[in-house]
């Protein structure tokens, strides 16, 4: 999720979840965090090239 969070633009978020999200992080507390930001998952797969 880090990666993608940078590749996205996000690199702030990024630094953020680094810091607060475990390795693997699953995925109830990762769309949390992103919700936080105004980021839904949908969105950050969409920026990948993926759909949701």
């Amino acid at each position: 999720m880090i990666q993608l969070l940078h590749e996205a633009g996000l690199p702030e978020v990024a630094e953020e979840a680094e810091q607060i999200l475990p390795d693997p992080v699953e995925y109830d507390r990762a769309e949390s965090f992103l919700a936080q930001y105004g980021v839904t998952k949908d969105e950050l797969i969409s920026w990948r090239g993926g759909s949701p």
